[in-house]
């Protein structure tokens, strides 16, 4: 996986475990594992084709920022307001929906 994202366990004192994101500049989301699960699933479906959507998107009940990713024809931009996007290829996306999996259990 790229450099810039960084996918990682955390434990939060009212919600118990958590995946975490971080991305470039981009604020750090936090994830449920059932979050995580989703959205694994979803930037794989997107990244092999089976899904045509074009926008991921997702407002985690543990994280102050949201999730958002639009679909391009290499692969996805990771947006977060006020930050620069980060551009994931098709390699990327698959490598940050098996972390993601992983840690969603």
């Amino acid at each position: 996986m790229s450099q810039i994202v960084e996918v990682a366990a955390a434990e939060h004192r009212h919600f118990g475990a958590l995946v975490t994101i971080r991305m470039g500049e981009q604020p750090v989301r936090r994830l449920t594992p059932n979050e995580a699960g989703i959205l694994s699933r979803a930037l794989k479906a997107v990244a092999d084709g089976a899904s045509l959507e074009k926008q991921i998107f997702m407002s985690p009940i543990a994280s102050d920022h949201e999730f958002e990713a639009l679909a391009h024809p290499e692969g996805v931009a990771v947006k977060a307001p006020g930050c620069p996007d980060v551009f994931l290829d098709w390699i990327e996306t698959r490598a940050l929906a098996e972390a993601l999996a992983k840690l969603a259990g």
